[in-house]
């Protein structure tokens, strides 16, 4: 039995239990790890009404608090929505052990887990049921830190799985609730016992959690991705790729709210392409040229396309800006910057463009001729196995650097190195 003491009062001792219950979770062999995800999610199965239940009264206490709209469709858990968290873990106790795989240096390299975790995150409650799994099958302990708006839906999900753990003699403090009235600036500068905070949510929320924190931070990124149009590409393929990125639900991680064209598609359709996007439910907006382009067009737009100047913020709505360049350089400096930094996109037909893209875009994920829609669930990593994601992190944002990119098993892990003599 795990012989870690009852959780103090103070944030500091709180955080040490953390720490102290990752270290024996360290120990836990990689088949009980396994078991132990199965189990959570054979008991969610089971108990899942008890958590849409607390959601429901989640959502009734946000209506009221006048909680904005975007947080309450983050913050509704539908039945749906909470299968698919409940599949990501029973993919993860599939998966194979991200502490014995990915190291091919020989010299003493060992990939060990990170420690003591923090997820800081605003509504998407089932996205704690994800984080926990995921620190689990990696050997990690996790603090939650929600919202108020979904305190009791995090609690339930928090609740089930302390129920589970104690059924395999692992300690509380394995993963747990941050404490009532507890700020996110004094858990984030905890820099002694915890290891590394994930913020999700708006950019605004990430961005604050950033600047609070004085432990590593894994920033997870949403919205703003470009898409550059070469003149050799298909607007009808750009419209493909446009509605895919967005399909994803509910948070349009990688969705595609800013294009950039080449002056080419001006006479070469873009006002029907324009007007395509329209009839998706989409309000465009324009750079000064697409704005002049559209105006004589006006009797045959859905909606006038309006002037845009905020190129570097995220929507996260039904809004697409569209910009036009006279050459790929010019698009790729644009994107460097404004874009978000985690999924930015290229359709050509030539070699060299695609080259020329996937080396000068500075964002952690390139897409050349692909949908960049993302799936918490199903891409697949090198092995051909299915990855479970967490989110998208960016190459631009303050904090850990050393796994931008999708947030999977492997970021939530670390190396160290044995030498012997």
């Amino acid at each position: 039995m795990n012989t870690v003491s009852p959780v103090p009062e103070d944030l500091t001792g709180f955080v040490y239990q953390s720490h102290a219950a990752s270290m024996y979770l360290a120990s836990v062999k990689f088949e009980q790890r396994n078991q132990i995800l199965q189990e959570i999610a054979e008991v969610f199965k089971q108990q899942r009404n008890q958590v849409l239940e607390a959601n429901t009264l989640d959502l009734e206490a946000s209506r009221e608090m006048a909680v904005p709209d975007i947080l309450l469709e983050w913050l509704k858990l539908t039945p749906e929505r909470l299968q698919n968290a409940i599949d990501c873990i029973k993919q993860l106790a599939l998966l194979p052990d991200p502490l014995s795989a990915g190291i091919s240096n020989p010299d003493g390299f060992r990939r060990v887990p990170l420690g003591a975790m923090a997820f800081v995150y605003e509504a998407f409650p089932q996205l704690g049921l994800v984080a926990a799994g995921m620190c689990l099958k990696a050997g990690n302990s996790l603090i939650l830190k929600g919202g108020n708006e979904s305190i009791n839906t995090n609690t339930a999900i928090a609740n089930i799985i302390q129920d589970v753990l104690h059924s395999f003699d692992l300690h509380d403090a394995t993963l747990a609730i941050a404490p009532k009235g507890s700020a996110i600036k004094d858990l984030l500068t905890q820099e002694k016992y915890l290891r590394l905070a994930i913020p999700y949510g708006r950019p605004s929320f990430v961005q604050q959690v950033c600047k609070q924190s004085t432990v590593a931070v894994m920033p997870s990124v949403m919205g703003n991705c470009y898409a550059y149009i070469s003149p050799t590409s298909s607007l009808d393929y750009a419209y493909q790729i446009v509605k895919s990125s967005r399909s994803s639900e509910p948070d349009p991680v990688n969705a595609i709210e800013k294009v950039i064209v080449h002056r080419d598609w001006l006479d070469r359709g873009l006002v029907d392409w324009i007007i395509r996007l329209q009839e998706q439910g989409l309000a465009v907006r324009g750079c000064d040229t697409i704005v002049a382009h559209c105006r004589p067009h006006i009797d045959r737009l859905h909606s006038e396309v309006a002037a845009e100047t905020q190129w570097g913020q995220a929507y996260l709505d039904d809004i697409i800006a569209i910009r036009v360049v006279d050459r790929l350089a010019e698009a790729i400096a644009w994107i460097n910057q404004y874009s978000s930094g985690h999924a930015d996109a290229i359709l050509t037909d030539s070699l060299q463009e695609s080259h020329q893209f996937a080396n000068e875009a500075n964002s952690s994920t390139i897409y050349i001729n692909t949908p960049n829609q993302f799936k918490r669930l199903g891409s697949l990593d090198a092995n051909g196995n299915k990855r479970v994601l967490l989110g998208m992190s960016s190459l631009k944002t303050r904090g850990s650097s050393r796994h931008p990119g999708a947030i999977d098993l492997y970021a939530l892990t670390t190396t160290k190195r044995v030498i012997t003599g």
